[in-house]
Order: C-alpha cells, then structure tokens, then sequence
C-alpha cells in the first residue's frame, strides 16, 4: 500500500502572523492602477512558490514552504482569479465552492507538479515576492518582539 504524502502547510500561528503583517489586508497590487486591493474580507494565504510544486519539483522543506517571504495575504477573487484560476473553473463545472473543489484541484496541481508543469498564473510571482520579502522586513524592523513562529507544534491540516 502506497504512502499518501503529506504536504506541511503553515500552521495556525504562522497564519495569524502573516495576517498581522499584512495587516489584515490583500496585498494584491492592481497591475493598471499600482493601487493596492485592501480587502479585509474573504481573505486567504497564499504560497507564492506553491505547497506541491514546492516539495515535488523544488524538493524544499517545510520550512522554505512556509517561510515569510513565501507567504502572503490575498483575498479570495485576487488569490483564485489571478493566480489560481483553475479553481474558480473547477467551481463553475460543480457550480460552487466545496470541498472536492479543492481535492480535484490538488489532484490535478499534484500531478502537473510531478511533470514539472506551473499550474498557477507565474506572471505575479516576482511582484507578490517583493510585496512579502518589504513587508516582512518592515514587520520585524517595527515589531522585534513579534517573530515568526516555527513550524513545531500544531498543523492546520492535522486539527
């Protein structure tokens, strides 16, 4: 029998940190404006070196996966439109969001990353990296006594 592998994922805390960097905003810059989306509301965190594609064609470890400046704050349109549409395709041929929107989708991104195919939009990685690696830098310079949490303890896919 076949060993599933698992993907370690930023735990909560790292989530909340990220969060609390971003100031609890998107961080998406409108390309045609240079304006800032700022949404406060449906908001996700994003790899900007993606989990699968991260471990299987890059074979970093968790701790590259969920470091800081791999890590930002989108909010849902920005996040699935822009840099992962195959989501919202997936969710129109089932006529929503659910669960199995997201299991047929990391199928399908764990598969292409095998082959060394990106399965997300590229064009954004360079600027949301820049966005996460100043943010990140400002956040500690203004917060010493707030540093990112490792990775040890609780996992959000184990809760």
């Amino acid at each position: 029998m076949k060993k599933k592998k698992v993907y370690v994922r930023e735990t909560r805390k790292q989530r909340q940190w990220i969060l609390r960097r971003d100031e609890f905003q998107c961080q998406f810059i409108d390309p045609k404006t240079g304006k800032k989306c700022g949404a406060r509301k449906h908001l996700e965190i994003h790899h900007i070196v993606p989990v699968v594609w991260a471990y299987e064609h890059l074979h970093w470890t968790p701790e590259q996966v969920n470091h800081p400046e791999n890590l930002i704050c989108l909010c849902r349109r920005h996040h699935q439109e822009f840099i992962h549409p195959d989501f919202g395709i997936i969710a129109k041929k089932q006529y929503r969001y659910t669960t199995e929107t997201y299991k047929l989708a990391s199928k399908r991104h764990t598969a292409l990353a095998k082959k060394g195919v990106p399965y997300w939009q590229t064009f954004w990685d360079d600027i949301l990296k820049m966005i996460a690696r100043l943010r990140t830098f400002e956040y500690i310079r203004k917060y010493p006594d707030d540093p990112y949490p490792d990775g040890e303890g609780e996992n959000e896919q184990d809760k």
